[in-house]
């Protein structure tokens, strides 16, 4: 059976995190595995409750959940969202997946993604000022259409 061009990128982009695992000197467990496949094949950010909603009890509990993100989040593979309302939700890096923004409703709190990022200039200003290693964090705030209604 052929695998599809989607299927073919999300094995790559696993096997490419689970060979950072292993340098990071993290153990390849289920539960990692399992979780870093949940991320790759769903673009977050998510709760860690959202995250272990996706798996079994059996196969990975909730504690085992949170130890693991904490773990992929010191490597630098997952980074924590913050959007000021307490609740911590995580995503792949920007280096394991690409550089974009969020719109988060005020209300039910829906999380869109907004892959276009026009503040690319404002890196080069910022280097031309001697800056290195430059980065930014844009979130924006909204009401959804559902939430209009």
């Amino acid at each position: 059976m052929k695998m599809s061009k989607k299927a073919a990128s999300t094995s790559t982009r696993l096997n490419h995190l689970l060979a950072e695992l292993k340098q990071s000197k993290l153990r390849v467990t289920e539960s990692r595995v399992a979780i870093l496949e949940a991320l790759v094949d769903h673009h977050g950010p998510f709760t860690i409750e959202e995250i272990h909603s996706q798996f079994t009890a059996k196969s990975c509990d909730l504690a085992t959940v949170y130890r693991s993100m904490a773990s992929l989040e010191k490597t630098g593979m997952v980074r924590r969202c913050e959007f000021g309302d307490g609740t911590a939700r995580f995503e792949l890096s920007e280096r394991e997946s690409h550089h974009h923004h969020h719109v988060i409703c005020k209300r039910c709190r829906r999380v869109d993604v907004l892959d276009d990022c026009e503040l690319k200039e404002i890196d080069r200003i910022a280097q031309k000022r001697g800056f290195a290693e430059i980065s930014h964090s844009l979130e924006f705030f909204g009401v959804c259409p559902n939430c209009q209604k």
